[in-house]
Formats: C-alpha cells, structure tokens, sequence
C-alpha cells in the first residue's frame, strides 16, 4: 500500500473523530469558530478555498470572494472583497458573512483575527502540502456540514493519484527545472507542494535543496542541473501561446541543456498547477504529459 492509502486513512480517521491536526503554521483561536455545520453565508479568502467550497456544493452559499477567484466561472461572478494580499474589511462585512474561511499565512492570519475580535466567525486552514489539503477539505467540510463530500473528494483525489502514479511508474525520474519568473530567475526548490506535484508527475527536482523555497539561481547553476524539461506556469491562461515563445527564446541561449537540445521546453496553465486545491490531479496529469508524453498519446 502506498503512502497515499495511509495518508488517507489517517484523514478520514480525523474527520469521523474531529480530531484537528496542526501544521506549520500557528493557529489562530477557534474557539469563536462555527464547527456547526450551520454557515450559510460563507466568505472565502483565496482562490483555492473558493475552489474547494464549489466542488463540495456550496456554491449558493458563498456570498463574498477575491479578485483572484476564477474558478469555476461562476466564482467570477460572486461578490468581491478585495484581493489574496489585501482584503477589504469593509466589504467582507457587509457581506454578512457567518462564516470566513481563510488561509494561515501571516497576513490573512492577522486579517481573521481582527474579524474574531468583531464577533465573525473564522476558519483558518493551512494548505501547503497535498497532506494540508487533505486535512483542510476535511474541515471546511466539517464546518459546513458537508463531511460526507469532503470525505468522497478527498477519495477521489486520492483514487487518481494513484492511477496517475501507477502510470507514471517510479523509474526513469525526469529532471525538471520549475520556472516561477526569468527576471530574475527563480525557481521552485524542494520544499514546496510543485516539487510535490514534480514527484507525482513522474519527475524528480532538477534543483537541490536550498535555503529558499523558490531559490533566485544563476547561469551556472541553470546549468549544472541538466534539465530534461523546463516548465513555465503561464501568467495568464490567454498568454500560453505567446509566453511559449518567448520562453523558447530565452532558453535558446543555453543551446548545451537537455531541455533545449530536444526542445523540451513547455508553457502551461498556471491556474491549474499554482493552486493548490481540487484540480490537484489536473495539474499532475498536465505535468506528466510535459515529461512522459508517450505515456498519454492514446
């Protein structure tokens, strides 16, 4: 049994318990938080978060978002309180929420409590990993009475990174250069859910570890890590065609690079691979195609 199955388990174990486990970032209190299954005003701070409410039905129940929420396109449609970085307290109460589910970095941490501190009710979840997402499906389900659709989300999550792994197979890592910007250069390193999805896909880090999470590196390391393939996260969905090519030619320069030599070099949906939520298998799928395409020619 993969560590997929295990990792599973122990989630669905939690949600029938409603034991919470803690990640690596400190919690805020939720002793003001509604668990009650009860919201029916729910404001979400994130694009992942508005995408895992939409894919456990709570679509009609969603009354405030943020500028980034795109997906699906009904989220484009839901009333906006601001941006990811800087949301609008104003208009998160003006919409009546009953519940604001947010993520638990620093800044929407400090935003949640101020909320807390005004008599809203909170919900902090840390999604940084596939195992956070896990466990963050499992309580935004919890909180909104919707365990039994998280519990079959998250198995159904589960069911095709399994297909997804057993397709992929566990030999011949391709080596993989993650491109999060060209100026300057910066790349994803190891300890970060792309590597995750790196892994998943079929592929190991052509970058080793290093101190920073999406590390700035030079010419000479771009070379030393003799990428086979060199994936670029669109900016936008409609700039893919365009972005392609001028990555094409700004990697043309490293003319001795595996991924430049067999013209491995792939532009694609940023939405789908930089949000870490329920079109996780999306992401890895779209990954696997750039490394093993023989695999997916069928």
């Amino acid at each position: 049994m993969n560590k997929w199955f295990w990792l599973f388990l122990a989630i669905a174990c939690w949600m029938g318990t409603g034991f919470v486990l803690f990640g690596s970032y400190q919690e805020p209190d939720r002793s003001n938080t509604s668990l009650s299954g009860r919201a029916e005003r729910i404001v979400s701070m994130a694009p992942n978060l508005t995408e895992i409410l939409f894919a456990l039905g709570l679509e009609d129940k969603i009354v405030g978002v943020t500028l980034h929420c795109n997906y699906p396109p009904a989220a484009a449609e839901k009333p906006k309180i601001g941006t990811f970085w800087q949301p609008n307290i104003e208009a998160v109460i003006a919409a009546k929420p009953d519940l604001v589910i947010a993520l638990g970095f620093e800044q929407q941490r400090s935003f949640t409590e101020r909320l807390k501190r005004i008599g809203y009710n909170c919900l902090a979840v840390n999604v940084e990993t596939v195992g956070e997402l896990f466990e963050a499906v499992g309580r935004i389900g919890m909180a909104t009475g919707k365990q039994n659709a998280a519990n079959q989300l998250v198995l159904n999550i589960q069911k095709k990174l399994n297909e997804l792994a057993a397709l992929v197979g566990t030999e011949d890592k391709v080596r993989v250069l993650w491109v999060v910007q060209r100026e300057p250069l910066r790349v994803a390193g190891r300890e970060t859910f792309i590597n995750e999805i790196i892994e998943l896909a079929g592929g190991e880090n052509a970058i080793g570890q290093t101190i920073y999470k999406y590390p700035p590196i030079g010419a000479e390391q771009v070379i030393a890590s003799d990428a086979q393939v060199i994936i670029e996260p669109s900016m936008a969905k409609e700039n893919v065609s365009s972005q392609q090519e001028s990555a094409i030619r700004y990697w043309n320069k490293f003319e001795n690079l595996s991924a430049v030599m067999n013209k491995r070099i792939y532009v694609i949906n940023g939405d789908i691979v930089s949000r870490l939520g329920p079109r996780l298998c999306e992401g890895v799928e779209t990954v696997a195609k750039c490394l093993h395409p023989e695999l997916f020619r069928d």
